[in-house]
Order: structure tokens, then sequence, then C-alpha cells
């Protein structure tokens, strides 16, 4: 079902993001410029890359013909960034 895949892809994205450190106090500091300049940057860039894998990914699920294919998409994750 495309729906359990895109949901999986959801949860694929948030890891990912949690796991290169980024909460979601860290991501409204960011937004805010709390932090250093290079590291604010560091950060928007991460989680717009993330965004941008997610987006494609689930245009590739959206447009697919079969369950399979929906599944079989990969969500890619961005290396994370130095100065996060």
């Amino acid at each position: 079902m495309k729906k359990s895949s895109l949901d999986l892809l959801r949860q694929r994205v948030t890891a990912v993001i949690r796991g290169a450190g980024i909460c979601d106090v860290t991501i409204q500091n960011a937004a805010i410029g709390i932090y250093p300049p290079e590291r604010c940057e560091a950060i928007k860039l991460y989680i717009s890359a993330c965004r941008n894998e997610y987006l494609r990914c689930k245009g590739l699920i959206l447009s697919a013909q079969t369950n399979d294919e929906a599944d079989a998409v990969q969500f890619v994750a961005p290396p994370v960034p130095e100065g996060m």
C-alpha cells in the first residue's frame, strides 16, 4: 500500500534527522539564529537536503504502478555536514 510506504518514509527521515543529533529544539534554535551562523546554516542545509530526498522518494512512491515498486523506493540519507 502506498500509504504504508509513505508512513515508513516519514519515519525513516525523522530517524535520520534525529540520528544526526537534531531534535526539535535544535531546529528551532537554528531557525532563530541562536547558534553561530555556520552551525545554523549547516543544520538548515541538512534539513533541506533531507526534505529534498524525502520529496524525491515521495514522488517515486506516488507514481509507482505497484505496491512492490512503492516498497522498493529507498531514502538515501545525505551526509551529515561538519559543524553541526
